[in-house]
């Protein structure tokens, strides 16, 4: 994680290594508009289906379960891990291994690929993006759909006191605030995340780093590297996206 230019950080872990209070700010298992907006996109399109960034599984395990035949990737063994503990739970088998979505090779072809969850904002540069980008070609389906959700950039909250902690919400016996140092120049946003635990006490600071992609920009990257957009929404609820949109959501096919 990149240092931020105003000072250090207080010593933290990054995101991905707890899956238990990952799990706890994002929920265990996509449920309500979003697993119903995958599951259509996911019957509209057709399988076999790759998710780029899988995590936990919050995503892939219900698809799994409802019958997709879906495939992850994750760069964290942590939350390989995680995936495959709650996959055995629920008694879901789950084709998942480790790689990077800026550069992987599978010995396949898939006719939707995905990046939930905000995850493609871990990638800081051009160069990143487009080996991504690259990557997502050569295993598309001529034919198959490229799915993108990043946030929306909201201005105020981008530029919050630095360093001034805000509630994100509380969650079973935590209470999750969080600080965040953005820098303009490099559009990138550090979060560190910190999860209280009321019983004891004790706290526990989590980090990590997204860059904002704003819509213009956003848009401007699929064209840059042969890609058609088809919808572009503000929420799973498929609405359309604008300025007061929390998420864009792009669907897009080869042009």
């Amino acid at each position: 994680m990149a240092g931020h230019p105003h000072g250090h950080l207080p010593p933290s872990m990054d995101l991905y290594d707890d899956a238990f209070l990952y799990d706890l700010a994002h929920g265990r298992f996509a449920t309500g508009d979003v697993l119903q907006f995958f599951k259509e996109v996911s019957a509209e399109y057709g399988d076999p289906v790759l998710e780029l960034a899988s995590g936990s599984g919050n995503i892939l395990i219900p698809l799994a379960e409802n019958g997709v035949d879906i495939y992850g990737l994750d760069i964290s063994d942590k939350m390989l891990s995680a995936c495959r503990k709650k996959a055995s739970e629920r008694g879901v088998s789950v084709h998942i291994q480790k790689g990077d979505m800026r550069s992987f090779e599978m010995d396949a072809k898939f006719r939707l690929i995905y990046i939930a969850g905000n995850s493609f904002q871990h990638l800081d540069t051009i160069g990143d993006i487009s080996e991504c980008f690259a990557s997502i070609r050569r295993h598309l389906e001529s034919d198959g759909r490229l799915l993108i959700e990043v946030y929306n950039p909201y201005v105020p909250l981008l530029v919050r006191e630095m360093g001034k902690r805000f509630v994100v919400g509380s969650f079973d016996e935590y209470v999750l605030t969080e600080d965040v140092f953005y820098d303009a120049a490099s559009q990138k946003s550090t979060f560190n995340w910190h999860f209280w635990h009321r019983p004891t006490d004790r706290e526990k600071t989590l980090s990590f780093t997204m860059r904002q992609f704003f819509p213009q920009e956003f848009d401007s990257l699929f064209a840059l590297h042969g890609f058609k957009i088809e919808h572009k929404f503000g929420d799973f609820d498929r609405s359309a996206f604008d300025s007061g949109s929390a998420s864009q959501i792009v669907i897009a096919s080869l042009a």
